[in-house]
Parts: C-alpha cells; sequence; structure tokens
C-alpha cells in the first residue's frame, strides 16, 4: 500500500520536479491550467452510550471512541482549459488514504468538449446528471453532508463518480429554460480498470426553469448489470430567493426510487427476482441565510433535513429516518472559510443490535477551507 501511495504521489509532482531540473514539457501556449483544493475536518461526538462515532452499536465490553477528529475530504482539482471548446479536469481525494483507498482517491477525471450552449459531450469518470445534488460540489451542500440517499444510488451507480460519457446542454432564451443531459456508463462505480460485463447504463435529466427562482427536476435511468434489468427515476424541486439585502431562503427536495441491485448480488443465492429489491427515499432541506456587511463574519446560516431512506423497501427493509439541524457560519465569499455545527440523529424502524442500524444521536463539527 505504502509503494502504491509513493507511486501515485511521484506521478503527481512529476511536472514539478522536470520543471525544477531544467526539462522543460511541452504545453500550449493557449493552454490555461487552475489548480484549486478544498479541506474539510470534522469532529464528531456521539451522545449514546453504546454506539461508536460510526453509528455502530456494541452490546459487548470492547472499547470503542465515542470521539473522534478526522480528516474527511482533502482534494486537489486541476482544470486545463486547452482552448476556447476544451477542458481537461483531475480530481483527487487525499482524504481517503486516511481509510481504504481502494477504488477511491482519484475522483473525476474527464474531457469535455463544448459547441456551445446546446451541445456538449463529456468522457471518463465523473458524476452522471441524476439528481439535484449532482449540480454542486459537496463544499457548497447546505447540510453537514450530501444526503444519505445520494450515496445509496451512487453505490448503485446512479451517481457520485461514474466511468463513461455524456451528452448535455441547455436552452436558454424560450419561456421556460431547459437543462438536459443523457449518459451511457460502465455502472461499476468509479476507479475500475474496465468493465465486468457487457451491461451499462443509461441515465438521463431534464430540469426545467419554472422561474427565476423555481427549478422542477426528473431523473430517469435504465440498464443492465451481469444481465439484470435495473431502473431508476427521480423528481426533485429547487427554490432558492433572495428577500432582501441581508435575508435569504432556499428550499430543496428530492424523491428517488429504484432497484437496488448491490442488495441482489449481495445475496448468496437470491431466492427472488431483482424487482423486488427495490429502493426508495426523499428529503427535504430549507435553508435560511443572514448577510453581514463589513465585518469577517459574512454569513450566518440556519439549514435542517429531514429524510426517509429504505434500502429493501419491498422485502425485508428498514426504514432510517435522519434529522439533521445545523448552524453554519463563512467567513469568506463562497464558502471559501466554513464552520458548521450540528447535530445528526438517526431513527431506524427497528434496531438491530451490533450493527450501524441503530438509533444514534451525533454532534458533528466541520471546518472547512477551500482555495
Amino acid at each position: 500500500m505504502k509503494f502504491k501511495i509513493l507511486t501515485f504521489l511521484s506521478i503527481l509532482c512529476t511536472p514539478v520536479l522536470l520543471k525544477a531540473q531544467g526539462v522543460e514539457i511541452p504545453v500550449s501556449s493557449k493552454t490555461k491550467l487552475t489548480l484549486s483544493g478544498m479541506l474539510q475536518s470534522q469532529f464528531n461526538y456521539s451522545l449514546d452510550d453504546n454506539v461508536d462515532i460510526k453509528g455502530l452499536h456494541h452490546s459487548g465490553e470492547e472499547h470503542f471512541a465515542h470521539n473522534s477528529f478526522s480528516v474527511k475530504r482533502a482534494r486537489v482539482q486541476l482544470n486545463a482549459a486547452i482552448n476556447d471548446r476544451i477542458n481537461a479536469v483531475i480530481l483527487v481525494n487525499f482524504g481517503d488514504f486516511t481509510g481504504n483507498p481502494q477504488n477511491k482517491v482519484l475522483e473525476n477525471a474527464f474531457i469535455k468538449y463544448s459547441v456551445n450552449d446546446y451541445v456538449n459531450f463529456q468522457f471518463g469518470q465523473f458524476r452522471p446528471q441524476f439528481g439535484q445534488e449532482d449540480n454542486y460540489p459537496v463544499d457548497f451542500v447546505k447540510s453537514i453532508d450530501f444526503s444519505n440517499q445520494y450515496y445509496l444510488f451512487g453505490a448503485n451507480s446512479w451517481q457520485s463518480f461514474q466511468i463513461g460519457a455524456s451528452f448535455s446542454g441547455e436552452i436558454k432564451d424560450i419561456a421556460i429554460p431547459i437543462q438536459y443531459s443523457i449518459g451511457v456508463f460502465n455502472g461499476n462505480n468509479r476507479n475500475q480498470v474496465s468493465d465486468n460485463d457487457d451491461g451499462k447504463i443509461f441515465p438521463a435529466r431534464v430540469v426545467l426553469g419554472l422561474s427565476k427562482n423555481t427549478h422542477l427536476g426528473a431523473s430517469g435511468g435504465i440498464g443492465k448489470n451481469l444481465g439484470q434489468k435495473i431502473w431508476a427515476y427521480g423528481v426533485d424541486v429547487d427554490y432558492t430567493k433572495k428577500l432582501n439585502d441581508r435575508w435569504g431562503m432556499s428550499f430543496v427536495s428530492e424523491y428517488k426510487q429504484g432497484i437496488n441491485s448491490q442488495e441482489f448480488f449481495g445475496q448468496e443465492t437470491p431466492t427472488v427476482p431483482i424487482s423486488k429489491y427495490a429502493m426508495r427515499g426523499i428529503y427535504v432541506l430549507p435553508n435560511v441565510s443572514y448577510s453581514f456587511k463589513n465585518t469577517r463574519l459574512k454569513d450566518l446560516e440556519f439549514a435542517f433535513r429531514y429524510e426517509y431512506l429504505d434500502a429493501d423497501f419491498r422485502l425485508a427493509g428498514n426504514s432510517r429516518e435522519t434529522y439533521i439541524p445545523m448552524l453554519s457560519a463563512s467567513f469568506a465569499e463562497a464558502y471559501a472559510i466554513r464552520v458548521q455545527v450540528g447535530l445528526q440523529m438517526d431513527r431506524y424502524e427497528r434496531n438491530i443490535p451490533n450493527t450501524t442500524q441503530y438509533n444514534t444521536n451525533r454532534v458533528i463539527c466541520q471546518v472547512q477551507a477551500r482555495f
């Protein structure tokens, strides 16, 4: 593992080392390189005596941590504008090295070819457009993190970072502006050397600009995984309004349903068809903000996310409800410096001892820096 880490770091640093040794690397004079980064550090505190910081219940006498500091994300992104139509982007998350970095670390790695507003092609590893949360990076999320729904549908290849190609565009000069996207992906999640079958997934998304403040999105997709037919769909509403020069508000709500192929293939000998392994979820996220003038503190925000999620609602499901009230303070524009404090409360339909499917209460403090 150490060898892999050193190899990766040496590859990333090779251009710098060659430059230092006087070796010129030919780069087009028109190419513009932009380097950016983001760091998220957390402190987690479990309020339950028998539950650790990861939400795992313990019924025995073993030792475990009730509180801990961690580096959740340490991202570095390189964006190369090769010309007025072609961009290449690489995004890595060094925070993955603190855990198990297998099939992680590399997040975005794609080339985008833009003809105009209506015609754009993207190839490589990136996030398919399959929901509201695919529209922005995690450092702009109004809550402490993406929803549980996002990670479940990402594990089933509909969201998060996937390998494939997409076509997207936007029609602006009409009464109801339209954004659209359709793609084809391996369906194996990120950082896979090759596909394990001929099956692919085909996600698509349309967003309607109902007004300047309100957008309605619809997503749908079909595909095959190891010969099994899979599908998913969703609908979302996004509302944002500036009430005056100090007060603002936003509201996001999203519903999704689909086949949980991960659950199906996780069975040693499935006894029912894959269509019975179904997942669904909904969340709402209202947010109220107050802006300050001529102070180091730029914005204060209060958000409250409620989420319902069931990963297997047609069979032996165990629905999960999550409540996250959160206070956020920004000390620079566009969340460049941000401090968040929240309380995450998870409630399951039934508690299962010695698993993460157990009622928990956790205080989270997160500090973020973007540069």
